[in-house]
């Protein structure tokens, strides 16, 4: 039983997911009579009748559930992680390991203080030239740094608290968080971590070596990647939603996030079993 409580609930979803709306119109109505008070994001409002609603999500929000998959959680997370906002993630679409399935109970959960507040880390991304500081950004999945077009290969030189890890061609890299491995780094062949942990895994995208795998290193220390060459348009890609272009000779420095993402969770939440459905 979780001993921090809720009052003033946000709610976004993600209206082209098949069943959020249906969700949307099923979970207002229960919050509402359990006693909350509910903001909408403006978007949502056009297809809300129910009375009680407040239109528009303040800064000061208690917590957000956020309706859809885990685009929609990422979106959220990324749309508050300066307020470190609490997400409920409900499943309103078919895949995803941040949702939550049982979505006709969280108002009961909620009430009841039946639930869990994990704190998931988070990444932050600063792209560097020789002079400044070009682009900065926040993930809670991953960092991907890649090429673009026909010849995506791309040349990268990676250093781990200043020392050389490895210097290598490949389609690209992937720098993630626990919560980020069973995202696109695992797509990649890299490694499942517990999401609570605190570590950064690095994962090679199709590398042109065989001695090239996938590594985890402490989240206290900091990860450089410098784009060495390319033969193509070079990109780096945030949670898959933000991003910038990369030029040969710029620094992508990856270190934990100052912020976290507070994830809740049901109290019987239980990752392993997730895992064996999911997977």
């Amino acid at each position: 039983m979780s001993t921090q409580s809720f009052q003033r609930i946000g709610v976004a979803a993600n209206l082209d997911k098949d069943q959020a709306l249906t969700l949307l119109r099923d979970v207002i109505p229960a919050l509402l009579d359990d006693g909350f008070d509910v903001f909408i994001d403006k978007e949502l409002a056009p297809h809300i009748e129910s009375s009680g609603v407040i239109t528009g999500i303040p800064g000061d929000i208690d917590l957000i559930v956020a309706i859809g998959g885990d685009g929609t959680i990422l979106r959220v997370a990324r749309q508050h992680a300066r307020e470190q906002t609490p997400i409920l993630g409900l499943k309103g679409g078919r895949l995803g390991f941040l949702a939550e399935a049982r979505t006709e109970k969280v108002a009961h959960w909620l009430r009841e203080g039946r639930y869990r507040v994990q704190e998931r880390m988070r990444i932050s991304l600063c792209v560097q030239s020789d002079t400044e500081t070009l682009h900065e950004f926040s993930a809670l999945n991953d960092i991907v740094v890649h090429g673009m077009g026909y010849s995506r290969m791309v040349s990268v030189r990676v250093e781990v608290d200043g020392k050389l890890m490895h210097e290598y061609a490949a389609d690209g890299v992937i720098a993630s968080t626990p919560t980020g491995s069973t995202a696109y780094s695992l797509s990649a062949g890299g490694p499942l971590l517990e999401p609570t942990i605190q570590a950064i895994l690095l994962t090679p995208l199709n590398p042109h070596t065989l001695s090239m795998r996938p590594i985890v290193v402490d989240a206290g220390q900091s990860v450089a990647i410098r784009v060495t060459g390319g033969r193509t348009q070079i990109m780096a890609t945030i949670d898959g939603q933000d991003g910038c272009e990369l030029s040969e000779g710029q620094t992508i420095l990856v270190e934990r996030s100052k912020t976290s993402t507070m994830l809740v969770v049901p109290d019987d939440y239980d990752f392993f079993a997730l895992l064996r459905e999911k997977l």
